[in-house]
């Protein structure tokens, strides 16, 4: 069993403003060079987190994103194939995979395991059930784990890209929490369903579970979807929807959410072309 102990949330949906460098600068008065908004965006999130807690220089950093730092490559193909000029060295730099998850454990100083995972579909699922693995084999004490996405424009090409409806808000966001292996001072466990199921299996899945049991469904899941799931249950939705627009990694502010809010059990169910991913959230008592 693994433990949740911190968690930090920026989210904005589509028609919003998030000036990030504004809120960068209102925690660090200096702005972090060579560094741009995804990174920042990257760096905003886990602060909200960690805050000037000093963590174990050992801590492990796993860092999720379905589309990485994709303003960066626009940037060097204008570079290259518009303005017919080599690309910039600092935007050269910020588009390996892994740059983010440098300046996150420059600031925190850690020198642990630095993992980045970037794919569509279940990308936050199988970060966290990679750092679920490796706290339980003990390979890993405590993990800082996160989820970044950045909003991309236009946004009916993205919508189109992402496979979602064009009624579908769009949204982008940093989550992050740490877990750990220590039940003290914990604020929820967290277990991640290893494999994943089909339609059946995962309403199987449900009836299993203890009815006070509230469940959370991805922006993928349609409302028949979610009917044929439940299947007339009485099941109380958590409904964390209409705080933020969809991103890949949209699963971790869920999950930020009910830690922060809810009350009880929350299993959050997710889909990616037919295939779904459960993760149930067990929320501590707190004194």
């Amino acid at each position: 069993m693994i433990y949740v102990h911190n968690t930090g949330s920026v989210t904005r949906k589509e028609g919003e403003e998030l000036d990030v460098k504004a809120q960068w600068k209102t925690i660090s008065p200096t702005m972090i060079r060579r560094t741009d908004r995804f990174i920042q965006l990257a760096l905003l999130g886990a602060y909200q987190a960690i805050g000037e807690t000093a963590l174990d220089k050992d801590t492990a950093l796993f860092m999720a994103s379905g589309q990485g730092n994709l303003a960066v490559f626009k940037r060097l193909r204008d570079q290259r194939y518009i303005h017919k000029q080599p690309p910039k060295p600092v935007d050269f730099i910020n588009s390996l995979s892994n740059t983010s998850g440098f300046y996150v454990a420059q600031y925190f100083d850690l020198h642990g395991k630095n993992l980045n995972v970037s794919r569509l579909g279940f990308v936050a699922e199988i970060t966290l059930l990679l750092a679920q693995n490796d706290l339980e084999l003990g390979k890993e004490d405590q993990v800082l784990l996160g989820g970044v996405d950045e909003l991309q424009e236009p946004a009916t090409f993205t919508k189109r890209t992402l496979g979602i409806s064009d009624e579908s808000l769009l949204g982008e966001g940093s989550n992050w929490m740490l877990l750990s292996r220590e039940h003290e001072g914990a604020l929820a466990t967290i277990d991640v369903a290893k494999k994943k199921m089909d339609l059946s299996e995962v309403k199987a899945y449900l009836q299993s579970i203890d009815p006070a049991c509230k469940v959370a469904f991805g922006f993928r899941c349609t409302e028949p979807m979610i009917r044929e799931i439940i299947d007339g249950e009485e099941r109380e939705r958590f409904l964390y929807n209409e705080a933020c627009g969809f991103y890949e990694t949209e699963t971790l502010y869920a999950l930020n959410s009910f830690i922060k809010e809810g009350e009880g059990e929350l299993l959050f169910i997710n889909v990616y072309e037919e295939n779904f991913r459960v993760i149930k959230v067990s929320l501590l008592p707190r004194f």
